[in-house]
């Protein structure tokens, strides 16, 4: 029972470790203190057949975990600058309706020049503005 608990403890570790991106320094320490346990409670040669067997089918399986996520993201990102490039373009064509523009010139709509005031609407129009400055 102590040996498999030693070698399930082993096999998390490279797994921890191997998620981690395998970092270097920490994985050549790892493996220096394994192998000291190992040999500590005999299991040095069970050690080399777990090396042969299972670490390069888990190494593999890190490996593609790591490029699925890496082109997941890479995927992400540039649906996401997509849409944002989608987003503004209808937003200027949007303005660009508002504001009656077809490709950056007016549009030709006649010009109506309103027609002058009559005297009574003059009149009914300063009449309006007193009362409303009195209101005031």
């Amino acid at each position: 029972m102590r040996r498999l608990l030693h070698v399930a403890l082993l096999l998390m570790i490279i797994l921890g470790i191997r998620a981690c991106g395998g970092m270097a320094v920490t994985e050549d320490r790892l493996g220096a203190a394994t192998r000291a346990m190992a040999d500590k409670v005999g299991l040095a040669n069970k050690k080399d057949a777990f090396d042969a067997a299972v670490r390069p089918p888990m190494a593999a399986a890190t490996q593609s975990l790591g490029n699925s996520i890496s082109v997941t993201t890479a995927r992400t990102v540039d649906s996401i600058e997509l849409a944002a490039g989608s987003f503004s373009g209808w937003m200027v064509q949007q303005v660009r309706a508002g504001l009656g523009l077809v490709d950056g010139s007016l549009q030709s709509e006649p010009v109506t020049i309103p027609e002058p005031a009559t005297s009574q609407e003059r009149r009914d129009r300063e009449e309006e503005e007193r009362r409303r400055v009195r209101s005031q």
